[in-house]
């Protein structure tokens, strides 16, 4: 009893696709979508907190709470610095750079 291997495909896909196996996958694509939108709202009740700390905030003068900006994979993130680090950077270039026209 030899089946060619379209007709034994076919045997393998019915076996497969029986109501049991239908009903299991719209079960995981249900449980899909509930993460899909349990996440949209996690999503929506962090963005209304900082809204609200970030007013709480204003009102006691301090400046609001940065938004966390994703960084790519493999990028390592900026480091952000502040006005006297960046004043002492530009003041050690500026010494370097003296240094080099004194030696030409």
């Amino acid at each position: 009893m030899s089946l060619n291997l379209g007709k034994w495909s076919e045997c393998v896909r019915r076996a497969f696709t029986s109501r049991y196996v239908r009903l299991l996958e719209d079960e995981i694509a249900r449980e899909r979508a509930e993460i899909d939108r349990q996440r949209e709202e996690i999503a929506r009740l962090r963005l209304e907190n900082r809204a609200l700390l970030n007013s709480l905030l204003g009102t006691a003068g301090v400046p609001p709470v940065e938004e966390p900006r994703p960084v790519p994979h493999g990028i390592a993130p900026v480091r952000r610095r502040s006005w006297p680090q960046i004043a002492a950077a530009r003041e050690s270039e500026a010494a370097r750079q003296a240094r080099a026209l004194q030696r030409d």
